[in-house]
């Protein structure tokens, strides 16, 4: 049973996908030059974010109300000053279970041929770590959580350094594994700063390392929701490429995730607001999985935000269309994580028409 009353829950569109509207939207992308200069920045179509909704999107702030739905996790706040030292330290380096010391310059560090870091005064100031106790409360946590696991902070997980991992994905096993996706990954630098999201200035909050039970999810059953003023706006499949599975079973997929919006979404705090959810079909469950401020520097994947913002009825679910082309660029989304962040996350989301345009190219080049 809903927990909304019958006026205000959202009951799937008629037309919950239509392939010729996701086909039109993605074509609309591919604007000329002269188009994008004319276009409305993304940023113009929001009111300026508040300190309370980036604060409703930390992980320790949502959790406690959602963890029946959720991944089950574990939050470790406060966290050692040694260790969010070592986090924003120049270089990629991970300690072993001892004392270890960094220079305060990238150029500086150096090893000697016992493999310590060099203690020449010339060379910069030497920092002395220990993250002994970081990595033993790391190791218990993990254990509780049946052994494996993937990281985050507050705000956003490494998936831009899954690339830099041995297994292409965030799943780790012991304390150094989190160590090496935390020290590759800009996402987490961003959210130590707490500069994630466009404030007047960055939100005061401690700094938390999540750990989520490790699930081996499949990314075409992640669904991005946008809600607006408590509504439920429209709904986007998150892995960028056609599966057809999704399209013979759309109304049940708007339907399941319609309902799970209603029973348990529906509560968060924030009026606007967009949240991830994963349908795990074998257990016919939902789950949520994130949630994220009304912004324009979040990914509306396949809507465009003007779409989102000015909707005035439902838009339904959005499904990566048959027939669309992606030429190895439209990759899956925890794919493009897998390679250098310039080569393909951030030109993804942040200009998808010169990757169209690209693309175009490079199919006349073939021919």
């Amino acid at each position: 049973m809903s927990t909304l009353p019958e006026s205000q829950q959202h009951e799937p569109c008629s037309d919950a996908y239509a392939a010729e509207d996701a086909r039109a939207a993605i074509s609309a992308l591919a604007v000329s030059d002269e188009q994008a200069d004319d276009a409305v920045d993304d940023a113009e179509l929001f009111a300026p974010l508040t300190e309370a909704e980036v604060q409703n999107c930390v992980f320790s702030t949502w959790y406690p109300q959602f963890a029946k739905v959720t991944f089950k996790s574990e939050v470790i706040r406060p966290l050692d000053r040694q260790f969010t030292d070592y986090l924003v330290a120049d270089g990629v380096f991970v300690p072993g279970e001892r004392k270890m010391e960094y220079h305060d310059e990238l150029e500086s560090f150096g090893s000697s041929s016992d493999g310590e870091w060099s203690d020449n005064e010339e060379e910069g100031e030497a920092v002395q770590l220990d993250l002994e106790p970081t990595s033993a409360e790391i190791t218990r946590r993990i254990a509780k959580l049946g052994g494996s696991v993937f990281p985050r902070m507050a705000w956003s997980a490494p998936t831009d350094a899954a690339w830099a991992s041995t297994t292409g994905t965030l799943k780790c096993t012991e304390a150094a594994d989190i160590y090496w996706l935390l020290k590759s990954s800009d996402k987490i630098i961003h959210d130590l700063a707490a500069d994630r999201y466009p404030l007047p200035a960055p939100v005061r909050t401690e700094p938390e390392l999540v750990l989520r039970q490790w699930a081996n999810l499949h990314p075409s059953m992640v669904f991005r929701g946008f809600v607006r003023d408590h509504k439920l706006i429209g709904v986007s499949q998150v892995d960028v490429q056609h599966h057809a599975f999704l399209h013979e079973s759309s109304s049940e997929i708007y339907q399941q995730l319609t309902d799970f919006f209603n029973a348990h979404v529906a509560k968060f705090p924030s009026a606007s607001f967009c949240f991830d959810a994963y349908i795990a079909r074998s257990v016919n469950r939902v789950l949520v999985m994130d949630f994220e401020p009304w912004s324009h520097v979040v990914d509306s994947c396949l809507f465009e935000w003007s779409e989102l913002v000015n909707a005035q009825e439902p838009l339904g679910l959005r499904l990566f269309p048959e027939g669309v082309n992606p030429i190895g660029h439209f990759t899956a989304k925890y794919s493009t994580n897998r390679f250098p962040v310039e080569m393909t996350a951030d030109a993804y989301h942040g200009s998808i028409a010169a990757l169209i345009e690209k693309m175009q190219t490079e199919s006349k080049s073939q021919n």
